[in-house]
């Protein structure tokens, strides 16, 4: 069992300890619990896109659709919740979109929202993987970018604490949160059918 914890997959469970602690200082305004934000995020049939204020940054998220690494038995269903953060409620796939030196850039991989145990302030994580992640060793071979989303209710409104997006291996410190306004919008809004 040691060895399915190599660095990769270490630094990602030390990640989401931080981020858990990181949903426990948003207590400003009223945080959603990962039940309610597993509820909202599962508001359409195939999911629901987070539309950041401004309208140029974009997550798209599904716990039906399936990915090819959500698809490989080492790294299929429940492999957030089994391996990595225990507190999670919900695992799904995610598309990314923002603009980047006028330019449209996409991220995609698999999501998570896992409920703090403390407080059950419920918190999504955003990892990115590759077609060539079919095992835990291809895995952990290769860095990727993994970022986070925590929902908050306040008398202003919906708002949304995110980070920027880190190289999970090695990124060092803590992420940088940033609050803005967030609507949510059943269905793909990222990357629609007919864009497709």
């Amino acid at each position: 069992m040691q060895q399915l914890f190599g660095s990769g997959l270490r630094r990602l469970l030390c990640c989401g300890a931080l981020l858990a602690a990181l949903a426990c200082h948003a207590a400003s305004a009223e945080v959603l619990s990962g039940h309610e934000f597993q509820n909202l995020l599962a508001g359409g049939p195939e999911g629901t896109t987070i539309v950041f204020e401004g309208g140029n940054d974009k997550v798209f998220y599904s716990p039906t659709l399936k990915n090819k690494l959500r698809l490989a038995p080492e790294l299929g269903p429940e492999f957030l919740k089994q391996k990595i953060l225990q507190n999670t409620v919900a695992e799904g796939v995610f598309i990314a979109a923002m603009i980047e030196d006028g330019k449209w850039r996409t991220i995609s991989g698999i999501a998570g929202i896992a409920a703090d145990m403390d407080s059950g302030h419920g918190v999504l994580t955003l990892v990115q993987t590759f077609p060539d992640d079919t095992s835990l060793k291809a895995f952990e071979k290769r860095d990727r970018l993994y970022a986070v989303v925590i929902v908050e209710e306040a008398t202003s409104g919906i708002l949304c604490r995110k980070s920027q997006w880190q190289k999970l291996f090695t990124f060092k410190g803590e992420p940088k949160m940033t609050t803005v306004r967030c609507d949510f919008t059943v269905g793909n809004i990222v990357t629609p059918a007919s864009a497709q």
